[in-house]
């Protein structure tokens, strides 16, 4: 597939960025966590995503190029808060395996590339709804690419935070529920508005939307019970065993309940990837470019 590095980019820089929220997230509720696992994932993460990037310029010096027009070009933009968010956690990882004493060095470059990733998700969002396919002129893409950034980074926090995370436990939980519900919400809008487009470009976009329908299917399948699998271990070991908030998360984090956790990181991420590739599958330009 032509788009399989924009598909492999927008994703693992998404999922890395997620990852970070958490840590940091994490970091403010335990100090003493290092996290380092899961820090190190994001850094490997961001650096694949950026080289996926380049790759699909087609002529990596390109990007060099594109550098001199933050001012104007949301694709220049992009290329910077990528760039950026990936030094920073690069520096981040290398205090983590190096200098782990450092807590305050760490917790604050962790803060910074939360930061400039959730700025960067903002971009990259950018980039395609001012482009020339119809079909991305979209404000539910922000939710989308948002809620994607936040279900993965959560999901794959609590699978490689172990003990470590427990605190940060039933916030990831419950962001990846918030985030789930508007993520549903905002794409039923976003089908509704895209019907009603006298586009013909967005027309035929939803032609060849509704004619892989079961692939639909299957990623909102992958997504809701993935979500349902965070949820529904934590409330029925809570409600038998009678304990409450942190000694339930406890629980959740431990045992059974552990891979729980790892199977539905494995059914949101898929679900997360099939939309995406459905995404570019839909591609009808109205004009060549993007903005």
């Amino acid at each position: 597939m032509s788009e399989l590095a924009l598909i492999i980019f927008s994703i693992c820089i998404q999922a890395a960025v997620g990852i970070i929220v958490f840590v940091c997230l994490a970091k403010y509720l335990d100090k003493d966590g290092v996290f380092k696992t899961a820090v190190v994932v994001a850094a490997g993460l961001a650096v694949i995503g950026l080289l996926a990037s380049l790759l699909h310029l087609g002529q990596p010096l390109r990007a060099v190029n594109s550098l001199a027009h933050f001012s104007t070009s949301w694709l220049s933009r992009e290329i910077w808060f990528t760039g950026a968010f990936t030094g920073v956690t690069v520096i981040a990882v290398i205090l983590v395996l190096f200098k782990p004493i450092a807590k305050n060095a760490i917790q604050a470059l962790v803060t910074l590339a939360a930061i400039i990733g959730l700025g960067d998700i903002y971009v990259m969002t950018a980039v395609y709804t001012s482009s020339s396919v119809p079909a991305w002129h979209s404000g539910g893409l922000f939710v989308e690419f948002y809620a994607a950034t936040l279900t993965m980074g959560a999901v794959l926090f609590l699978a490689l935070g172990g003990a470590e995370g427990l605190k940060a436990h039933r916030p990831a939980v419950l962001t990846v529920g918030v985030a789930v519900a508007l993520q549903v919400v905002f794409m039923i809008g976003y089908y509704i508005q895209l019907g009603a487009s006298t586009s013909q470009a967005a027309g035929q976009s939803l032609s060849l939307m509704s004619s892989m329908s079961g692939v639909m299917m299957i990623k909102w399948l992958s997504i809701l019970l993935g979500t349902g699998l965070l949820f529904f271990p934590v409330q029925k070991r809570s409600l038998n065993l009678g304990v409450s908030g942190e000694a339930a998360a406890e629980i959740a984090a431990t045992g059974t309940v552990s891979a729980s956790i790892y199977f539905a990181a494995l059914l949101l991420i898929t679900g997360q990837i099939i939309g995406r590739y459905l995404f570019y599958a839909i591609v009808v330009l109205s004009r060549v470019g993007l903005s």
